[in-house]
């Protein structure tokens, strides 16, 4: 699925919208303190946020250059494409490709938005997107580097950071995967294929609104802290939040979602929730054993599965 696809999926979600999950995701673990705890209980453990295994996740840093070149006091590509997305549902999607390029159009070479350049622009834009604001758009745009300096602005930004690092803090993740033949997650995640993997049917299970599609993307865009920044001063544009930011949890959802392109190769699922929680686990459809598993272990796991009716498979599927 393309980042694109997956970054529309989980927006539908946080919208309420029912969206497609895979009927199986699938848990490489080790054998240790915990397995038969999880596996006689039937729940899966919400890891804190704060302790996942790559330290770019989740990033709460902040660098006005990021959206403001300090030089030029002219706005950045990045932050511009960032608060355009505001007009992607007053308009179809030609319209809204039309706009980007238009956009795009007035950019300099170094990526760089002038002010007056927006204003020659705003009136093709007002035709591609009637419904949407566009004099405030173009004003606001036009604005924005004195306007960040503001001191109620200021404020909310810092508000915006502080709820980031308590959100690091509060939310809770399962790591799952729709790949249950990988042998780097063998190598990775079960003590070099002396673990087992753990197959769940999830068809009928009744937290699917809490699993999402993780987005790999490059370091540059992995602070998505800054999308937030941006749709935050996005929803300013358009009035649709009065300057005020809302406080609703899952405006910082997106950034449990992102990690690096280096760990594409987990084609992973989160199931997200409060952090240490224990959730009720999805029914099992079968258990595979890494193929050196100790022979203790393939007992333990043997008995367990004959006792609950689970199929147990020995070595990578496939």
């Amino acid at each position: 699925m393309l980042n694109e696809q997956i970054i529309k999926n989980i927006n539908e979600r946080m919208k309420g919208n029912k969206s497609s999950v895979p009927n199986s995701l699938f848990k490489y673990r080790p054998f240790d303190e915990f397995t038969y705890d999880m596996l006689e209980n039937e729940y899966l453990y919400l890891c804190p946020a704060k302790r996942l295994d790559d330290p770019s996740e989740c990033v709460v840093s902040f660098d006005v250059q990021d959206y403001i070149d300090i030089q030029t006091n002219q706005l950045t590509k990045y932050c511009v494409e960032q608060i355009v997305e505001s007009i992607r549902d007053y308009t179809g999607d030609g319209n809204f490709r039309r706009i980007q390029s238009i956009i795009a159009s007035i950019m300099t070479p170094d990526g760089l938005v002038k002010r007056n350049w927006l204003l020659d622009a705003s009136f093709e834009l007002k035709e591609l997107a009637p419904n949407a604001d566009i004099v405030s758009l173009v004003n606001m745009l036009g604005n924005i580097p004195e306007s960040i300096n503001e001191p109620n602005i200021r404020n909310q930004i810092e508000q915006l950071l502080l709820r980031a690092v308590k959100a690091r803090e509060d939310f809770g993740i399962c790591s799952l995967t729709i790949d249950g033949n990988n042998r780097d997650m063998w190598g990775n995640y079960t003590n070099e294929s002396a673990g087992y993997c753990i197959e769940y049917d999830i068809s009928h299970y009744k937290f699917t609104d809490m699993i999402f599609p993780v987005v790999y993307s490059s370091q540059r865009e992995n602070n998505v802290l800054m999308n937030i920044i941006c749709d935050f001063i996005g929803q300013m544009i358009i009035g649709m939040s009065n300057g005020l930011i809302d406080a609703d949890r899952s405006r910082y959802l997106r950034m449990f979602l992102t990690k690096d392109l280096k760990w594409q190769y987990q084609k992973e699922w989160r199931l997200i929730g409060d952090a240490g929680q224990k959730l009720e686990a999805p029914p099992i459809k079968a258990i595979y054993l890494g193929d050196n598993v100790q022979t203790v272990d393939a007992i333990k796991m043997e008995s367990f599965c004959d006792k609950k009716r689970i199929i147990l498979e020995k070595g990578c599927r496939g």
